[in-house]
């Protein structure tokens, strides 16, 4: 049964269950909508959709978050195989021996648990993760458009009774400041940081003091940064997220999902091309 929508934060909310709840915006579904609101219908609101398949990588992403936000937690969820080839039926027989968890290999186990000791090795974080909860869900109607909205951070530091600190961690082939600033821009987390911050503001009553993206390379040595935007370019996407609310509101209100254009579009290089 479908969760019915109420503002607040719920700290034990199923992830199947979050993400079962299409009737309000989230992030993910924010850009879809810039990338057109015809896609943003199709994967999230068509009847007709297909299932959604796991994408390069998901699994490994999924390993870190729990061994660096729920330690306690992993062998829970996952246990470690023999070296064996996926195909081999030896290991299929070692999956279905182990249905109520995922099996994984030993390289993806190693990687997780370096990944996890790289991040807890920036003092500022480790300390933030020393005390908090993972994952709380937060719901709230935004002010400007009447949109219902959801966000799930992945750590909730409590600062004081009144303020907290959130915390995202992002798995990236390069973790260094310098090109993590413009995976900001390339992915939209200005938007995140921003929608995530007033969002859960409004949803709990605390004030959100900062939002830190931890980064965590995938592959030797796994090396992390921890990274916070400015006053700046969250306004910035403040400003985005209120536009993209808009025009989701607009669609749900018309019933038109508009794509693409239909016409030939004329674009150009972008400037660093013209540089080289």
């Amino acid at each position: 049964m479908k969760r019915e929508f109420l503002p607040g934060v719920i700290a034990d909310l199923p992830i199947d269950d979050y993400h079962a709840m299409t009737d309000c915006m989230s992030k993910s579904g924010l850009d879809k909508i810039d990338q057109a609101p015809f896609i943003y219908y199709a994967r999230t609101l068509d009847p007709n959709r297909p299932p959604e398949t796991q994408k390069a990588g998901q699994l490994e992403g999924q390993l870190a978050h729990c061994s660096i936000l729920e330690p306690d937690e992993f062998d829970k969820r996952y246990v470690v195989g023999p070296t064996l080839n996926r195909n081999t039926n030896a290991w299929k027989k070692f999956v279905e021996d182990n249905a109520d968890r995922v099996a994984i290999q030993t390289d993806q186990y190693d990687a997780a648990m370096r990944q996890a000791d790289s991040v807890r090795a920036l003092p500022e974080i480790r300390e933030a993760l020393a005390a908090g909860a993972p994952e709380q869900s937060a719901f709230w109607i935004d002010p400007d458009t009447g949109a219902q909205c959801r966000c799930r951070p992945d750590w909730k530091h409590e600062c004081n009774e009144s303020s907290v600190i959130l915390l995202d961690v992002k798995t990236y082939s390069d973790a260094s400041p310098g090109e993590f600033r413009r995976q900001i821009a390339c992915k939209r987390y200005h938007v995140q940081d921003a929608f995530y911050s007033d969002g859960f503001a409004a949803a709990s009553g605390l004030d959100v003091l900062a939002f830190v993206f931890v980064a965590v390379e995938t592959a030797y040595p796994y090396a992390a940064s921890a990274v916070m935007i400015d006053g700046a370019s969250r306004d910035q996407g403040r400003a985005v997220y209120k536009r993209d609310l808009k025009t989701y509101m607009q669609c749900l209100e018309s019933g038109e999902w508009p794509g693409y254009s239909k016409e030939i579009s004329l674009v150009t290089l972008p400037n660093w091309a013209f540089q080289e």
